[in-house]
């Protein structure tokens, strides 16, 4: 009861500081749980439990709810997931098929972002008027603004010494609502000099 007590604190101030909750029944969770916090210690205390016990519990438990969150989609440790799995696959996978990975979520992550300084140094002249000049929907790319990559997978279907075909599947978030649509797309990646660049984005098929 303490260590989640403990993390359901964490989490609803958390919760409060970044606006996702109601602040009246945020604050009466928050100030409830405080005191069955308290409560719980001061049984702890009474029983002398020794404080190993705790933080191991704590750390173990705390290791769970992290994975839990990350393989949910749950920000930052999604992020911190992705991350530790781009790093694997790079690990175990060809030097131009890394590299050419490392450009596509490069590409879609300036793409969430709206960073069009950066998808200039990733993409040639035509995917980068897809993505950002057209300003709206493409018949190669459909994507309204503010719309986002989100939960998406990457799949080598050609690699060779100047160009991989990646295939992109996950959904397109919608800024509004929130919904969610299928995303497939081959992102075309050539070797141009010693840069890899995103030379061609199309629809993936089935």
């Amino acid at each position: 009861m303490v260590v989640v007590c403990a993390a359901v604190v964490v989490w609803i101030a958390y919760l409060l500081l970044t606006n996702q909750t109601d602040p009246i029944i945020g604050g009466i969770i928050l100030a409830v749980d405080i005191g069955v916090l308290f409560w719980n210690i001061s049984v702890l205390r009474a029983y002398r439990i020794k404080v190993g016990t705790v933080v191991a519990i704590f750390l173990i438990v705390a290791f769970m709810a992290m994975t839990v969150s990350a393989f949910a989609g749950i920000e930052p440790f999604a992020g911190i997931k992705d991350s530790v799995m781009y790093r694997i696959e790079d690990i175990f996978a060809r030097n131009e098929d890394a590299a050419a990975r490392k450009v596509v979520r490069a590409t879609i992550n300036a793409f969430n972002k709206g960073r069009g300084d950066r998808l200039a140094d990733l993409t040639n002249t035509e995917v980068y008027k897809v993505l950002v000049g057209g300003g709206g929907w493409s018949v190669n790319h459909p994507m309204w603004p503010l719309e986002e990559i989100v939960d998406y997978t990457l799949t080598t279907l050609e690699s060779d010494q100047d160009r991989c075909v990646i295939l992109v599947q996950g959904g397109v978030r919608e800024p509004l609502w929130g919904s969610v649509r299928p995303y497939n797309y081959k992102y075309i990646v050539t070797l141009s000099g010693s840069q890899w660049l995103v030379t061609k984005i199309i629809p993936g098929g089935g």
